[in-house]
Formats: C-alpha cells, sequence, structure tokens
C-alpha cells in the first residue's frame, strides 16, 4: 500500500482508488436493503461524473451546490466536482427556505446537485438561473439533468477521450461551508484543500483505522464534522452504511452493528434517558438489578476488574451495549459539549466513548479524545498540527494549517476572527489541565450578563435543566434582565407515548398534568440549589411549539440558536419580566 502521504483532495482520490478493493466500500438503503457500491464502482462514478459535468460547463472555480441527504451519491458528486476543480457547496437536507436561498445567492452558486423535488418550490424565483443536476427524480426541462443519465453520457466521453485526474493546488478552495452557529445568519467559511488534508494526517496519527472497521454514518455530510470524519473513513478505505433516517438509527446499529460512529451529544442523550425509561418498566428484580447496575456506571473511579463489575456487565452492560449492536469500539461525540454524567455512563459499560472539540473555522477538529488518552469531562489533547493558547479572559485561540481562509464576502468579519498574527479567536472559556487535556467552561456569547452586574452561564444551566425526562431544550434567559428566566421545550416523544393510551389527549392536556409539573418544578428547585443567587430560575415557561433545524431554532448539531429563539418568543420572553 501506498504511504498515507496525498496533500489534496485530488490526490485523495487517486489514494483510495489505488489502494483498496472494497466490495462494501459505501453501502445505502433500498427498498429496506442494503446496497453496495464497491471502491471500484466508486471509482468509475467519480470519473463517468466529473467529465459529464465539465461537458455541462462546471468549470474550475464555479460554485456547486449539494442540496441533498447524505448518501453514497452525495460523495459521489463531491469528488466529482472537485475532479473539475469547482468548489462545493453543501447545503443541509433540512435547511429553512430563507437560509437556503441566502447560501445560493451569497455564495454565487452556478450549479446545484439535488435530491427533493418537493425542495424545488423553496427556491425563489430570482435563483431560477442555476443548473440542477437531480438524483431519485427527473424534470424533463431546460437546465435539469439526471444523475444517472448524465452518467451515461460521461462513460461515453471517458471510453472515446480518457481521463486525467484534476490537480488541484493546497491552497485552493475545496469547499465553502455555512454555519450560523446560534447568531442565526449563515457565514460562509472558505476551506481549502490544505485545511481539511492536514485534519486527515492529524486524525490518522492518533487513530490508525483499520480496513475492518465498519462505520454507520449519521450526522448530514453538510456538517464540517461528519464531512471532516467521513474524508477519513474514506481515506481508510472502510466499510460505510448510510442512515436512510435518524428516526431508524436505533433499529439500523443492530443491523450494520457499527465498530465506529461519530454522533452529536443528543443521541447519546436520548439513549441515556432511554435506558433510564426501559428500567423503570421492568418487573420488581429485575428493575432493582438494573437500577442499582446503572447508578454504579455513574460513579467516576470503578474497578472493572472487581466482580460487582463483571456481574452487572454480564447481567445488565452486555444488553446496554447490544443498543449499540454490541461490537462499537469507537464512538466519538462532537459538534456541541457533553455532560460528563452521560460520558461517564458509557464509558463505563465499555461503550468507549470520546469527546472532541472544534470549529468549521478550523475544518473543525481543534482537540479530542482517542483510544489511550480518554479523560472524561475534558475535549481531549490538542491534535499534532495544532497551536493554542489561552489569554488573559481565559478565551482560547488557535492556530495551525486546518485555519479557514476566510469568511466568503464577509473581510471585515474575517478580520476581526483571525488577528494580524494568524490567531483564531474561538469566542470559548477554556483551560488546560496539568496532563495536557483541554476543557471548555463555556461560550464568551452565552455567558450573560444581568442588569444587576452578575455573569450567568448559560449552556451549563441549560445542560442541568435538560436532564428532566420531560425537557428536551432548555433556554436561559438573563441578557441585561434583573433575575433569570427560562423557556423549556417538551420532549414531544413522551406524548406521543401516552397518546397512544388516550388518542384524544392533546399535548397541551399532557403537559399540564399535576404530575409533569411537579417533576418539572422539583427539578428546577434542585437545579436552583446548587447555583449562585443571581442563577437561580425565577420563572420559567413550558412550551409545547415544535422546535426544529427547519424552522431556524436548532442549529444542524442540535444547540439551541437563541437569535432566532429569542425573536420568536420574545412576548413569551417578556411576560415574564
Amino acid at each position: 500500500m501506498n504511504a498515507y502521504n496525498f496533500k489534496t483532495y485530488s490526490e485523495l482520490f487517486l489514494h483510495i482508488s489505488n489502494n483498496y478493493d472494497n466490495e462494501y466500500f459505501l453501502n445505502y438503503l433500498s427498498n429496506g436493503k442494503y446496497t453496495n457500491i464497491s471502491t471500484s464502482d466508486f471509482k468509475n462514478k467519480v470519473i463517468c461524473l466529473s467529465l459529464a459535468l465539465k461537458d455541462l460547463g462546471i468549470q474550475k472555480g464555479d460554485k456547486v451546490g449539494i442540496f441533498a441527504k447524505s448518501s453514497p451519491f452525495w460523495l459521489i458528486f463531491d469528488f466529482a466536482i472537485l475532479q473539475v476543480g469547482a468548489i462545493s457547496v453543501p447545503i443541509f437536507a433540512n435547511i429553512s427556505s430563507e437560509n437556503l436561498n441566502f447560501e445560493i445567492k451569497d455564495s454565487s452558486m452556478k450549479f446545484m446537485f439535488i435530491d427533493s423535488q418537493e425542495r424545488l418550490n423553496d427556491i425563489e424565483k430570482e435563483n431560477s438561473h442555476l443548473t440542477f443536476i437531480t438524483h431519485n427524480f427527473c424534470i424533463k426541462e431546460p437546465n435539469f439533468y439526471n444523475f444517472d443519465e448524465i452518467l451515461v453520457i460521461g462513460k461515453q466521453i471517458c471510453d472515446s477521450s480518457g481521463f486525467t485526474s484534476f490537480e488541484a493546488l493546497e491552497d485552493d478552495i475545496f469547499s465553502i461551508i455555512y454555519t450560523s452557529g446560534n447568531t442565526g445568519t449563515p457565514k460562509g467559511v472558505m476551506l481549502t484543500h490544505k485545511n481539511i488534508v492536514s485534519q486527515l494526517h492529524d486524525i490518522n496519527s492518533l487513530i490508525n483505522l483499520e480496513q475492518h472497521e465498519v462505520s454507520l454514518s449519521v450526522l448530514p455530510l453538510a456538517h464540517i464534522f461528519e464531512r471532516t470524519v467521513m474524508s477519513y473513513y474514506l481515506s481508510r478505505g472502510i466499510s460505510i452504511y448510510f442512515v436512510d433516517d435518524v428516526l431508524n438509527v436505533a433499529n439500523l446499529m443492530k443491523v450494520v452493528r457499527p465498530t465506529i460512529m461519530t454522533v452529536v451529544p443528543r443521541l447519546l442523550e436520548k439513549i441515556f434517558n432511554k435506558i433510564k425509561l426501559n428500567i423503570s418498566t421492568k418487573p420488581f428484580i429485575s428493575r432493582a438489578i438494573a437500577s442499582f447496575a446503572f447508578a454504579y456506571a455513574l460513579k467516576e473511579d470503578i474497578n472493572k476488574n472487581s466482580l460487582l463489575f463483571k456481574i452487572y456487565d454480564k447481567l445488565v452492560y452486555s444488553k446496554f451495549r447490544e443498543i449499540f449492536g454490541s461490537k462499537l469500539e469507537k464512538l466519538i461525540s462532537g459538534g456541541a459539549p457533553l455532560s460528563k454524567e452521560i460520558a461517564q455512563f458509557f464509558v463505563n459499560i465499555n461503550v468507549p466513548v470520546y469527546q472532541g472539540y472544534g470549529l468549521t473555522e478550523f475544518s473543525p477538529v481543534i482537540s479530542t479524545n482517542y483510544p489511550n488518552a480518554n479523560k472524561v469531562g475534558s475535549c481531549g489533547k490538542v491534535i499534532p498540527s495544532a497551536q493554542i493558547k489561552i489569554n488573559e479572559n481565559s478565551e482560547l485561540f488557535v492556530k495551525g494549517p486546518a485555519l479557514m481562509k476566510g469568511y466568503l464576502n464577509q473581510g471585515e468579519l474575517t478580520a476581526k476572527t483571525i488577528d494580524k498574527d494568524g490567531w483564531l479567536h474561538t469566542g470559548d472559556v477554556a483551560f488546560l489541565d496539568e496532563e495536557g487535556y483541554l476543557f471548555i467552561k463555556s461560550r464568551t456569547k452565552e455567558i450573560f450578563k444581568t442588569s444587576t452586574g452578575e455573569y450567568v452561564n448559560a449552556v451549563e444551566i441549560e445542560q442541568k435543566l435538560s436532564k428532566n425526562k420531560y425537557i428536551e431544550f432548555a433556554v436561559i434567559i438573563s441578557e441585561n434582565r434583573k433575575y433569570t428566566s427560562a423557556l423549556l421545550f417538551v420532549d414531544k416523544e413522551k406524548y406521543e407515548n401516552a397518546k397512544k393510551l388516550n388518542k384524544n389527549l392533546t399535548i397541551e392536556e399532557y403537559y399540564n398534568k399535576d404530575d409533569i409539573l411537579k417533576s418539572i418544578s422539583n427539578h428546577i428547585n434542585r437545579v436552583n440549589s446548587n447555583l449562585n443567587k443571581w442563577e437561580k430560575i425565577v420563572k420559567f415557561e413550558i412550551l409545547t411549539n415544535n422546535i426544529s433545524i427547519e424552522t431556524g431554532e436548532l442549529t444542524p448539531s442540535m444547540k439551541i440558536c437563541r437569535a432566532k429563539i429569542e425573536e420568536k418568543y420574545s412576548n413569551v420572553i417578556n411576560s415574564m419580566y
């Protein structure tokens, strides 16, 4: 096998093509069963598609949107774009129509790969100049081409003229990734080939995947976290299975039995809460054993060689691991902070959770835990090629080859974010411990100052509030307010389960039940008992409204978008003061 020494995404394509022969390289669900694409099929499809796209008029430097669900075809199209020298612009499949049209205009996009005919209706007429390459549907109109049809054209071109791989430069823009964080307005992060490839080399030096590994891909490829990790999977030639629907993850973990997965904390929180709920429904003896085992797994220092652990592991923890398919060796969590309690639980039951930390602006990994270097509660050690420093206000700065080229069309914002010495100002409050593990305490933008001058760390309190089984998301309100309040968005799944027993029950009626209100109120009192006076939640509102990525209240990594929520619920917020 050739050395792991590629420098651009174009060279990565050759690395994959020349080094691996995996029949089950990329796998997707079709009629409920997995269909496989081998490394050889992947290579041929990328070559044929790239020739067809060039024939359609796509040129070096053109911006090309990928507006589709994650699948092997997403990846094939992405690699084909890069073989032409064009720049891919991933768009989340569940993006709001407002942000969709903003990103089309802001990027000066000319072409778009799209797999949803329904979402075509969300594209405004002023963006009708786009040329569309459709997948899973056909439209016989000018400026519309079908993926499968142009593949055939590409093969004809290849048969007659051959194929020469495009040679990108390290500083060429590889992709523009839009990120909104929790501020609402998307920012186009320009990433180069050097940015993304430096990440792959760093990850490889820490993890070094073997080719027999199997990944289940759950997160959207439009998110830089999954895009980078996926690129690493591809570079190691492992078998990758795609989820068709996030609601099907639990079933597919048992079908695929992955050895490695990347997730956002919300998925782990849901599994953790589901385990607790399932224990409560068991018969008395089983419930007692499982409850003791569950409590034991929350301890920070447990002896895995003890008889007690071995009993719990055989009777209880092995059943918990079956949720993930029983073969999971690496579960990488990123995109948002993971509760230390939940991370500790999974590590203790031998589901190795490795939490990392990063920003889209850094392609994205800044630090991570990894095998043989995993400290629960930390964000791990800084990756080899990155440099960090922490200023007098405890804000983390970082620089290195993974640092973005800048924000598209926003030179002033770029200059504010990256100083003249090349340091990215992350906006995160952090510290390093004596062993070199990085801890993120909060975002500077999420530490709010009350009208009386005290500071409130919102994220920390929100995480504690969300541990109640009836609360899906919590939003702290305290900026320039005389006291702290909270918006509590309810868990819809609890209501749906109750509705099976009473079809006429409304969600408002369910969440007005005395026992539920008491549970939430008691939980808030427990949280308040460990807070400073100015942090204590004085008032709260329980909200049964839908909260989603599509409507803009959540980011794609399932973090709350404060700007959108504070705007949408301004009347509710003001009524608490």
